[in-house]
């Protein structure tokens, strides 16, 4: 998810904690309540450090260095001790013990949760595997998740009364909308498994800022992939359908045992690959159908690789400029080149 979401997530998280009772001066918080506060919010925002740190090109910082160890379960209770010594130094006589619960919630259900329901994912499970989970309930971004985060925060700020109603109303609000699209998520992948019976996996991804209408990706035998839409009503839309090719009839083994390339490789669930020769060297493509706009690709990573494998230059492309995504969301797309067709090797990968 987004920052502001995790933050929001784990300012809400702390108004959980019941504030200590202090007779005489209800209207102050003691120091403990307000370590609380302000650990749960750095706890749900310091995995993503990550980022600030990292080195490397542009495929391995998104797909390797973002989303590490500091967003593993293991490390969360560090993530969630740092958290509690920054607080705890901001607010002499803090108890650390509620200030360290509260941070170590924030760190697992304000930041790892919800990085683990988007549709990009999250490596919870390093460094004991570097799989990439996901559960595809929201985007990266979703406004619905957020909104009522943030009419929490504002109605909590503006009545200093209410404020730790009005954030757990906020809360409340957000995790009903995320329980209604797990709910959603269920109903739409077994409508489109009965559009597509003889598939052998099928998986329904959300669609950018839309409730309504979600992506599919079905599986056929022998390989193929159906990608389409669907939504709350209505029979699935099939967009496309692609002739599937595994990495390995694509890219060489020596481009695939590039570091940078394997990455890529991991990350991509339903993969689109290219290879294409140029003077000194070769390029690689690879885009995901999970992430599509009427059957065609829209996010992928580009990797340059010189003729010793030596990587010149690496890129996240995301289906072109905002206008020409306009137009393909509108149906406007120009016909697809040879090469996203497929050529020789089918449309899931092509080889030179």
């Amino acid at each position: 998810m987004d920052n502001l979401t995790h933050g929001l997530l784990g300012l809400a998280l702390g108004a959980l904690r019941r504030p200590d009772a202090r007779p005489g001066l209800a209207e102050r918080a003691s120091p403990t309540d307000r370590a609380v506060l302000v650990a749960a919010v750095l706890a749900s925002e310091l995995p993503d450090l990550d980022t600030l740190l990292a080195r490397g090109d542009a495929v391995t910082v998104a797909l390797q260095a973002h989303r590490g160890l500091s967003h593993s379960l293991l490390f969360a209770p560090v993530v969630a001790l740092g958290a509690t010594l920054g607080a705890c130094a901001l607010f002499r006589g803090a108890r650390p013990r509620p200030v360290f619960l509260a941070s170590l919630a924030s760190t697992v259900f304000a930041h790892l949760l919800p990085d683990l329901w988007t549709g990009w994912g999250t490596r919870l499970l390093l460094p004991f595997s570097d799989t990439r989970l996901s559960l595809d309930w929201t985007g990266v971004v979703d406004p619905w998740v957020t909104l009522p985060l943030v009419a929490g925060a504002l109605v909590a700020w503006r009545r200093r009364a209410w404020w730790r109603r009005a954030l757990c109303v906020g809360l409340a609000c957000s995790a009903a909308y995320v329980g209604a699209r797990v709910a959603t998520w269920g109903v739409l992948t077994e409508r489109v498994e009965a559009a597509h019976p003889q598939a052998t996996t099928v998986r329904v991804f959300p669609a950018p800022f839309s409730v309504g209408t979600w992506r599919y990706v079905a599986m056929l035998p022998g390989g193929a992939l159906a990608v389409g839409d669907v939504g709350l009503t209505g029979a699935p839309r099939e967009a496309r359908r692609v002739e599937g090719a595994a990495p390995a009839d694509v890219l060489p083994e020596d481009v695939r045992a590039v570091p940078t390339v394997r990455e890529a490789l991991a990350w991509a669930r339903f993969p689109l690959i290219t290879l294409t020769p140029f003077e000194g060297g070769r390029e690689v493509r690879v885009a995901d159908l999970r992430y599509h706009l009427r059957g065609e690709p829209t996010l992928g990573f580009v990797i340059r690789l010189d003729a010793a494998n030596r990587v010149t230059d690496a890129r996240m492309e995301r289906g072109g400029s905002a206008s020409e995504l306009l137009r393909r969301w509108r149906g406007e797309a120009p016909a697809r080149s040879p090469a996203q067709d497929g050529g020789a090797a089918g449309p899931r990968g092509t080889a030179p």
